[in-house]
């Protein structure tokens, strides 16, 4: 069963936390740097169990459905997040929950003055030890990511927050999950893609940051 999130995009640096079939309204970016034609538009999220999926991090290819889609780029250190229940001191026995980024795959199509994009996105999530209180619980979490784009010289044109909300029902330690984001970037005035790249990472604290480049 599919299940299916709509957003509206929301200023850079607003933090969401979302819960399944919950809507949010948010505020357009400013893309005056990326055209002006760039109209409001609605990214929705589709979220579905997956059972095969491969890992992958860094730089993947996207594949187009028709014309060419923008590179996108994860960041080694943003493709995962870990939870603790004592951050100061993150250790194996106080580990809440983590997840990862294993795979994305993109599809993309012209539609009129602007390139529709659709980006798959494969979560691989998993329990700590100090998640559940009792054996019955089932743990919610609603992990913030992030879809910027940005121009060759790594300049922010646009960036969207989500988040990959998980439950795991009793007896479940393992969640696979596929979300699939759809935006549309505003070709230039000659109809051509301008050099646009497309950046994925969780959005960590301070803490996170400092667990994964130490791990």
């Amino acid at each position: 069963m599919k299940k299916i999130t709509t957003l509206s995009l929301f200023l850079v640096g607003a933090l969401v936390l979302s819960a399944c079939q919950q809507t949010f309204m948010g505020m357009e970016e400013d893309f005056r740097a990326l055209s002006t034609k760039f109209e409001q538009t609605i990214g929705s999220k589709e979220k579905t169990a997956e059972d095969d999926m491969s890992s992958s991090s860094g730089l993947t290819a996207a594949r187009a459905l028709d014309g060419s889609c923008p590179p996108i780029h994860i960041d080694p250190q943003m493709d995962h997040m870990s939870e603790f229940s004592n951050m100061e001191n993150p250790t194996a026995e106080n580990e809440i929950s983590r997840i990862r980024i294993a795979k994305t795959q993109a599809e993309c199509t012209p539609d009129g003055e602007y390139l529709s994009m659709r980006i798959d996105l494969s979560f691989e999530g998993s329990l700590g030890p100090d998640a559940r209180r009792m054996e019955n619980d089932r743990p919610f979490f609603a992990y913030p990511y992030f879809v910027a784009v940005t121009d060759t010289a790594g300049n922010e044109l646009a960036k969207e927050l989500f988040a990959a909300s998980v439950t795991y029902d009793g007896g479940t330690e393992q969640i696979e999950l596929v979300e699939t984001i759809r935006q549309k970037l505003p070709l230039d005035e000659n109809g051509q893609l301008p050099p646009y790249q497309v950046h994925i990472g969780f959005q960590l604290t301070e803490e996170q940051l400092f667990y994964n480049a130490s791990h």
